[in-house]
């Protein structure tokens, strides 16, 4: 019988290890109920005692620490990106928006830098790295436009006074009659463009995309931005899977097809 309440106290003692705190001669807690950090998320954790990023230690108040989203966290007094201080970010304000946008009362962060000419008073983050103030329109921490950006499609966009091809200002291209046609292949009043770049000798007025990379105005025909050689526009027409013909060739990626 004694042996049965030896092996039953043992039990007990063995079933509630982790939660033993052993207090020595000195009065204060003994190594075994010190915690590993807990994981917070985003590659931070702590414990009672610190906080870490990826396992090193950093200059932060374990007990007001918190991460917030994407790289950010904060505590009472600094603010964090990838475990590195924001010296600019004022914590009390500061917020994660999105897509590696946040912002404090005054300023606007992406990926833990300033935004330069940002409002944070009206910045707000739209979708996709996107993102938008009163006056301007970023894509990933830089102005691409005004604040009325909209997207054409084919990586063209616009706003009242600039059209834009992969978020590059087109200098000569005119945003008030400027139209996405497909495939590439944009034009305004006067001129006509291929990935963002003028398209030689072709007349916007008459230009129009017929598919699979071809387009043609009254007297030329277009593969890619480039002319079509022998090519005749006023037969020539898109088939199918890189072929276009006209009434005496056959045409395949732009490259007169051998018989």
């Amino acid at each position: 019988m004694r042996k049965l309440i030896i092996l039953f106290i043992i039990g007990l003692l063995f079933a509630d290890f982790d939660g033993l705190q052993a207090i020595g001669k000195s009065g204060f807690p003994s190594i075994i109920n010190q915690k590993k950090p807990g994981s917070l998320g985003g590659g931070y954790s702590k414990d009672n005692f610190g906080v870490y990023y990826r396992g090193n230690k950093i200059d932060a108040s374990a007990s007001s620490f918190k991460y917030l989203d994407d790289g950010y966290a904060k505590d009472n007094w600094t603010v964090y990106y990838n475990g590195r201080k924001i010296e600019s970010a004022s914590t009390n304000s500061f917020r994660y928006l999105g897509g590696g946008y946040a912002k404090d009362n005054w300023k606007v962060f992406y990926c833990g830098r300033v935004v330069d000419k940002a409002a944070a008073s009206s910045f707000e983050y739209t979708k996709k790295g996107s993102a938008k103030d009163s006056w301007n329109t970023y894509s990933n921490g830089e102005i691409v436009g005004g604040s009325n950006l909209s997207d054409l499609g084919g990586r063209y966009s616009k706003d009242t006074w600039s059209v834009y091809y992969n978020g590059k200002k087109i200098e000569s291209a005119s945003a008030n009659s400027f139209r996405y046609l497909g495939g590439g292949y944009g034009k305004d009043t006067w001129n006509v463009y291929y990935g963002g770049k003028k398209v030689k000798d072709a007349s916007a007025n008459s230009f129009r995309y017929l598919g699979g990379g071809y387009a043609k105005d009254t007297w030329k025909v277009f593969y890619r931005g480039e002319v079509v050689k022998d090519a005749s526009a006023s037969s020539f027409e898109y088939m199918k899977d890189g072929y276009g013909k006209d009434s005496w060739n056959v045409f395949y990626r732009g490259e007169k097809a051998r018989n």
